[in-house]
């Protein structure tokens, strides 16, 4: 019944109807292949618009619907890559076999794909095209930026009216405007002598221009121009926000915005509001309850369709669990709660004996232990559904010297806590409340951060209590 099902979801999938044909080979075969397309860029929720097998000989073959230049994704084999598709087009892809970058621990590692027969009308072909140009010239230029920030900026001129000379006969809406924000996002993000002002950027890509909330490269552009701009408003346009929040009142807060001289009598006024209940979903400043009754106002208005999911979204995503929220008293056990430790900070620590990473980090999670145990419990979650374990994962599990619970997938904690990777962490306080979700690890990350300063902290406002 099972595989009945899966073929006659491919046959719905690939379709003589469909605007878009992918066909592609992959270097495993049997593993399924999703595709999703955004349905916004402002939470960048994602929307399965189709499945395919991997065949026994490693190709693969998808139907996509689609009116529109849009950005899908493909996930597979805990990766994921992405591409552009186009009304009327069929294309040819590689997945590579790059399993160097791929981690068991991880459910979501970037990849790359390669076109073949690529068409040079195609929306990608023009993308990378462009990119690959820009990051050439770039490269050859961008040495001169500190040391003769005058040849920088001449340079920068001059690769400006190149690309305003080479896609002067381009008529594609989509690429004319990926064009023009993928450069705010590069050379006009640069800080050089000469460089744009924000007012000049401001008056450049936003003034008088539409709204092109489908277009990834605008709305990128967009999250990084006016990202935290609720703290970037004067002191008496902030005040008069702020007041408006606490009085649950839409109306006067985006008046409040329309005050301000980059927002006043624009359409950007709706969409910079949403970005503000994106980005204080957990604010310390801002209450989150009156947020939300805003936000459930601003949908119900809001007769934009793109910008109206994005505010549907964005209450899916007050509804979930998050850092600054109360956690559920999760049954670790027939009789043992999460809140049985209430008093002390937790630190939960998600861990699958199988994975190398997980194991690596267990001597330096024993000496936070014997340090700091007096102040933090630790509390090792393991995924267990009854199977048999192997000497190895029960000699990894003997090591863990603090309490550990074996927990089945099928468990709560598994989606409302969203791990979906190993080894995960999560903070929280003695009123379970969460305060990282992600926490930091025991091990240094990319930026030699580690949960020890946190732990420390907790200490010695512990002692001085």
């Amino acid at each position: 019944m099972k595989q009945f099902l899966i073929l006659f979801a491919l046959i719905l999938t690939f379709n003589s109807k469909a605007d878009v044909i992918v066909h592609g080979r992959c270097y495993k075969a049997g593993i399924p292949i999703t595709f999703y397309r955004y349905d916004e860029f402002l939470t960048n929720t994602e929307i399965q618009i189709g499945q395919t097998i991997v065949n026994p000989n490693g190709s693969f073959n998808v139907g996509i619907r689609t009116n529109q230049i849009e950005k899908i994704l493909l996930r597979y084999d805990k990766k994921y890559c992405w591409m552009y598709v186009q009304p009327d087009a069929t294309y040819y892809i590689d997945l590579l076999n790059d399993d160097s970058i791929k981690t068991n621990f991880s459910d979501d590692n970037e990849s790359e794909l390669v076109f073949l027969r690529l068409d040079s009308t195609d929306i990608n072909y023009k993308v990378l095209a462009f990119e690959a140009w820009m990051d050439d010239f770039l490269a050859d230029i961008y040495l001169l930026k500190d040391v003769k920030p005058g040849e920088f900026a001449r340079g920068i001129s001059i690769m400006k009216k190149e690309i305003a000379r080479d896609y002067a006969s381009d008529t594609n809406s989509y690429f004319g405007a990926y064009l023009k924000y993928s450069v705010g996002l590069t050379v006009d993000n640069f800080q050089y002598i000469g460089s744009m002002t924000q007012a000049e950027k401001y008056e450049f890509y936003f003034l008088d221009s539409p709204l092109l909330v489908q277009n990834d490269k605008y709305m990128e552009f967009f999250q990084l121009f006016f990202e935290k701009y609720y703290y970037q408003l004067s002191k008496e346009i902030r005040a008069e926000a702020y007041s408006a929040v606490i009085r649950s009142d839409l109306d006067g807060f985006l008046v409040a915005l329309n005050k301000d001289p980059m927002l006043k009598d624009t359409p950007l006024v709706d969409l910079v509001a949403l970005l503000i209940f994106k980005e204080e979903m957990n604010s310390k400043e801002l209450p989150k309850s009156n947020l939300k009754v805003m936000l459930t106002h601003l949908e119900a208005d809001m007769p934009e369709p793109t910008m109206k999911r994005m505010a549907q979204n964005l209450l899916k995503k007050y509804a979930e669990l998050q850092a600054g929220m109360k956690s559920p008293d999760f049954l670790l056990d027939e009789n043992i709660h999460l809140s049985d430790y209430t008093g002390k900070y937790i630190y939960l620590h998600f861990f699958n004996p199988e994975n190398q990473k997980c194991i690596n980090e267990i001597s330096a999670l024993r000496k936070l232990y014997e340090k700091y145990g007096k102040y933090i419990e630790i509390i090792s979650i393991i995924p267990y559904d009854g199977q048999t374990l192997g000497e190895m994962e029960i000699r990894n599990l003997e090591a863990i010297k603090w309490s550990r619970f074996g927990i089945s997938k099928e468990h709560e904690i598994w989606s409302l806590l969203k791990v979906k990777n190993y080894p995960y962490y999560i903070l929280i306080d003695e009123q379970l409340i969460i305060k990282s979700m992600p926490a930091l690890t025991p091990s240094p990350n990319g930026l030699y951060e580690t949960i020890e300063k946190t732990f420390y902290d907790i200490k010695r406002k512990k002692e001085n209590n």
